[in-house]
């Protein structure tokens, strides 16, 4: 079925029923007595409609396991496919390889939620106007919807390139078919949302997971450097445009004004009790609040698949810090390689082989190193009984951190001539885990984001947006190294430049599009 089909066809499940989402603001239950003809009238259905935009931001297996951060993670130099075995997950090699189906059910889940988190959005705009409610409220409701929507049209358009513009719900089934928009048109929209949302959205939340106006900057400034990186021209959004004037000013108002900072020691970054911390500016929640059983309708619950696909498999876990994983997503040699051995951002990023006690269970292509940062350690273990051990793991996942901010500002200014201003930046991040200065170069500038945000998703759009050349020369590899485990043929990745690093267009909505939407180049 066409997604749009999809969408519509569950409107009173997937908006009215509202699968909430988190220990905090996702956490607010739905009602569920109701249908779309009496819904959207008071500032109470509203709230409970933005939680179900909010809510697809967890959703990880629409069809199949589609975790994005940990699939870009792949698809980049810094990780594997992994998995027990070459069938475990064949989808998810593909994306590895660099050689994906039209078929693939992963590449076709996260079409689905992409265009599920879009549709709740674009109702949400067309219904807010009439709810009856007190102005600051629609305003800023209608900021947080306009900031998703960017959200999840931006990790489209980079996943696919050329995907449909809708803006609008479609309920009238000849319209269901809509043809694919010029890249630079699905920006401007990107763009223009995130330029009308900033001056509503607040400065501070109460109510954790909730988007604030320094988020709406940072996603601005990570959308322009991308689009000028793959485009080589500003930001189009709307009747406007974002240049690089204007991103600088957007992230040094967040560095000078948001009250974030970095946290003093790096290896507590990405433990329970620094969920929502100084240094983070935008954040996913999720967590075993809404205790969940059903693996066929995962999305349901509140949990992350991240640390549960990328944990180690441990062959005791009574015995060690780490529950039983899955072996997803193995880190490669040459992203270790990448650090200085006196960096202690190595031992927070990756978890070796040998700290495990009883040891493990060799997976497909195994490399004797894991993430540290989104695994099955045992401080995010579900409470006894509450739900399927593997669904409800409750790590958080940080989309914006404020190194990240100090990282773009630096990158911008290196690229303005303001070496002084990228200098400090790039200096702070580092002094953080007691790094001497390296010159502020556009080289430096990228090997510490290599470093800094390794396996947090970043990396294979920082390749992306350097070039062809560039990702090709990174991802393809030609064979294991040492301590690798597995045939040669398993460790080899032959990136195609023909693909742009794209995805491709799920065959099925090619095949139901009559005509309207055609394949990505190079499949």
């Amino acid at each position: 079925m066409n997604n749009l089909n999809i969408i519509r066809a569950t409107l009173v499940v997937t908006i009215l029923l509202m699968m909430a989402g988190c220990d905090n603001f996702l956490s607010e239950q739905p009602l569920d007595q109701r249908v779309e003809s009496n819904f959207y009238e008071t500032e109470s259905d509203a709230q409970e409609a933005l939680v179900a935009i909010y809510d697809v931001l967890q959703w990880n297996t629409v069809n199949g396991f589609h975790v994005p951060e940990m699939l870009s993670d792949i698809a980049s130099d810094d990780a594997f496919a992994g998995g027990a075995s070459s069938s475990d997950a064949p989808n998810i090699i593909e994306v590895d390889k660099h050689n994906i189906r039209t078929t693939n059910g992963e590449v076709h889940g996260l079409w689905q939620k992409y265009y599920t988190g879009i549709y709740r959005a674009n109702k949400f705009l067309q219904q807010i106007p009439n709810i009856t409610a007190d102005t600051t409220f629609i305003e800023r409701t209608t900021a947080e919807a306009k900031f998703l929507r960017a959200y999840y049209y931006f990790d489209l358009v980079r996943f696919y390139e050329n995907v449909p513009l809708i803006t609008e719900p479609l309920e009238d089934p000849s319209k269901f078919n809509q043809p694919q928009a010029a890249p630079a048109d699905v920006y401007s929209q990107i763009g223009k949302d995130l330029l009308e949302a900033i001056p509503n959205l607040p400065e501070s939340v109460s109510t954790k997971g909730r988007v604030t106006k320094w988020a709406g900057q940072s996603l601005l400034t990570r959308v322009y450097l991308f689009y000028k990186g793959v485009y080589g021209s500003d930001l189009p959004a709307g009747d406007q445009s974002v240049d690089r004037t204007k991103a600088i000013q957007a992230i040094e108002d967040v560095i000078t004004n948001s009250g974030h900072d970095l946290m003093n020691n790096y290896e507590d970054l990405f433990k329970p009790e620094s969920e929502f911390s100084i240094e983070s500016v935008f954040e996913i929640s999720y967590s075993d609040s809404r205790p969940w059983w059903d693996w066929g309708y995962i999305q349901g619950g509140e949990g992350n698949m991240a640390p549960q696909m990328q944990g180690p498999r441990v062959k005791q876990p009574g015995q060690e810090d780490y529950l039983l994983g899955w072996s997803f997503s193995p880190v490669t040699q040459e992203l270790i390689d990448a650090f200085d051995s006196s960096d202690p951002r190595l031992e927070a990023t990756v978890l070796f082989e040998d700290e495990l006690n009883e040891g493990l269970t060799v997976g497909y292509q195994h490399t004797g190193n894991f993430t540290q940062k989104y695994t099955t350690h045992k401080s995010y273990a579900r409470e006894e009984g509450n739900g399927q051990l593997e669904l409800n793991w409750g790590n958080n996942y940080r989309v914006i951190r404020y190194a990240d901010v100090l990282l773009m500002a630096a990158e911008l200014h290196v690229k303005a001539g303001n070496n002084g201003k990228a200098q400090g930046y790039l200096d702070e991040v580092r002094n953080r885990v007691g790094m001497g200065s390296v010159t502020a170069t556009l080289e430096n500038i990228y090997k510490e984001r290599r470093l800094e945000l390794a396996l947090e998703g970043q990396r294979y759009w920082d390749l992306q947006r350097r070039g062809e050349d560039v990702a090709a020369q990174h991802i393809s590899v030609s064979g294991k190294k040492d301590g690798y485990v597995g045939d040669e043929k398993h460790f080899v990745v032959k990136y195609d430049k023909s693909r742009k690093g794209f995805f491709p267009i799920p065959q099925s909505e090619i095949d139901i599009s009559n005509g309207k939407l055609d394949q990505n180049d190079g499949y």
